[in-house]
This record gives C-alpha cells, structure tokens and sequence, in this order.
C-alpha cells in the first residue's frame, strides 16, 4: 500500500502539470499567430528581432515533457481511480485532477464542502488500497 500523502502529492502534481500543458499550448498558439502576424509585415530590423525572439521561444516549450510527466503520473493512478464508485470518481477527478473548489462539487452532488473533503480522505484511502 501506497502513503496516502504521497498519493495526495502526486494527485496534487497531476493538476499541476495538466494546468501546466494547458497553459504552455494556449501560450504556444499566441506566440504563433503574433509570428504569423509579423511574417506578414514589410520586413525590418525590428521585425525581424521579434520573429527571431519568438521563434527562440517557441523552441524552448516543451509541451511533450509536461504530457510524459502527466502520463506517467495518470498511468500509475487511472486504473485504481476507475475502480472507484462513480461518486468517488467523480469527486477524486474533479478535486483533486482538475482542480474544482470543494464548495462547487458539494453544490454538484449535495454535499457541504466538510463533507468532500471527508470523502476525499476515504477515497484516498480506498486509492491506496487498491495499489
């Protein structure tokens, strides 16, 4: 059996890296359109500097470490995750992986936010059982 504290660090991980790739491709799509923009531009000095620096920059994401991190860390909680009642799952998914405030899932599923955060002890525990 796992230390229910590492699984709550490694969920708590999981969010953060997920957040992470989210974040690093809508930053990726901006920085694309601005040197699509500046490709269309009469060529300059001070445009050229820009494509340059973006281009740098867009060589420097890396969206695919972050995917390996989250793929590994999915792998080793997915299956105990999908044992789970579909309450539980929805509660460990949305709390923890996706980062939902506990107050809005207790709204969602009738429960007052001390009652998930009780839930979410159990199905930790029942997490570390299963692994």
């Amino acid at each position: 059996m796992i230390d229910i504290e590492i699984i709550k660090r490694d969920l708590r991980q999981l969010r953060k890296v997920t957040h992470s790739i989210e974040a690093l491709m809508t930053m990726k799509d901006k920085h694309e359109k601005r040197l699509e923009y500046l490709s269309g531009l009469p060529p300059s000095e001070a445009v050229d500097e820009e494509k340059k620096r973006i281009e740098e920059l867009l060589k420097r994401i890396d969206i695919q470490g972050y995917i390996a991190r989250a793929t590994t860390l999915e792998e080793k909680y997915m299956a105990a995750i999908d044992k789970l009642d579909p309450l539980d799952k929805k509660i460990i998914i949305d709390g923890y992986i996706n980062g939902k405030a506990y107050y809005k899932i207790g709204w969602d599923i009738g429960f007052s936010t001390q009652g998930v955060q009780n839930r979410i002890t159990i199905i930790i525990k029942k997490i570390a059982s299963l692994l």
